[in-house]
């Protein structure tokens, strides 16, 4: 199963390019969105939200080509939840 989501953000580092074993690129973002809201005191507080991005295959080395930090970036694609929690997938890349 898959939940469409749009993030509109700016990304908080460079993009990090790697080669899968296979030959295949993978380039990872780190895409940081603020929303700016009243709260109950009102007070105006931004808050910010990180998300980890992975893009594969020819578009992943376009997009290590182009971007840098602080860039504004517009993307769509999938959320895949874990298949035994139900909640977001986490893990730790073997290459750090």
């Amino acid at each position: 199963m898959y939940q469409k989501i749009t993030i509109a953000g700016n990304l908080g580092r460079d993009p990090e390019m790697r080669y899968l074993p296979s030959g295949q690129a993978v380039t990872d973002l780190s895409v940081a969105t603020n929303r700016t809201f009243t709260d109950s005191n009102g007070q105006k507080v931004t808050e910010t939200t990180w998300f980890r991005v992975s893009v594969w295959g020819a578009r992943a080395e376009t997009v290590n080509q182009y971007l840098k930090k602080g860039s504004k970036v517009l993307i769509d694609g999938y959320l895949r939840p874990d298949p035994e929690s139900g909640g977001p997938r986490v893990w730790t890349r073997n290459d750090g």
